[in-house]
């Protein structure tokens, strides 16, 4: 289904694409963070843009907006189409693209972000824009890395749980919400992670909560 709806994209590309390049590619451990120069400036974090790759295969990533254009932080472990072109890209390679676009919007005011890897550029670029108030908690195996990603994207106040470990995640929600309890909690990646995270959470009392599925096994983006 990927593959058709690039394939119509790009048939119509004179009417929906943008087009970015690729300056500078660098990686942290199983992160890739690329760099493009694009005439779309300005949105707000929380935004999508959906990547048509050469492969005519669409994927959908969360920019961090840079004063030349955007950042993309994409997790390689993930695998699939969207890893292997980001495994392959290289400055002067171009992009089309479709948005950015409106995805996850959260009202003014400090924010625990949760999620795991593919969740840390959406905490990054909410980060920029809130500066001082945004804390992510993110599940992974990869804490090293995790936390090598973050810095290289501005994003400073990040705790890292072990995958799986769902009271660890909501003593760490707890811990943030007792120093800023008008914080909202956004749940943010795996649709396994967030419907766990979020049923302990309401389990434990907490109730601004605001829920993004990114992926689920088995399936593409649902963005």
């Amino acid at each position: 289904m990927s593959s058709v709806k690039g394939k119509i994209v790009r048939l119509f590309s004179g009417v929906a694409l943008k087009r970015a390049a690729v300056v500078s590619v660098q990686a942290f451990g199983g992160f890739q963070r690329l760099r493009l120069r694009s005439d779309v400036q300005g949105f707000s974090a929380g935004a999508k843009v959906q990547l048509l790759l050469p492969s005519d295969d669409m994927r959908t990533y969360t920019p961090i907006s840079s004063p030349d254009g955007m950042v993309l932080l994409g997790w390689m472990h993930a695998g699939g189409p969207g890893a292997r072109w980001m495994s392959s890209a290289r400055p002067g390679d171009e992009l089309p693209f479709v948005g950015p676009q409106r995805s996850l919007s959260l009202d003014a005011g400090p924010v625990v972000l949760v999620g795991d890897e593919t969740s840390v550029a959406v905490a990054a670029a909410f980060a920029a824009e809130r500066p001082g108030q945004v804390h992510a908690v993110i599940l992974s195996e990869a804490a090293s890395d995790v936390r090598a990603a973050a810095e290289s994207v501005g994003l400073r106040q990040v705790d890292v749980v072990a995958r799986g470990d769902t009271a660890a995640t909501v003593d760490a929600v707890r811990a943030r919400l007792s120093t800023s309890p008008d914080a909202v909690v956004a749940l943010t990646g795996g649709s396994e992670l967030v419907v766990g995270v979020r049923d302990a959470l309401r389990r434990a009392g907490v109730r601004n909560i605001k829920t993004k599925t990114y992926w689920a096994p088995g399936r593409a983006g649902l963005d």
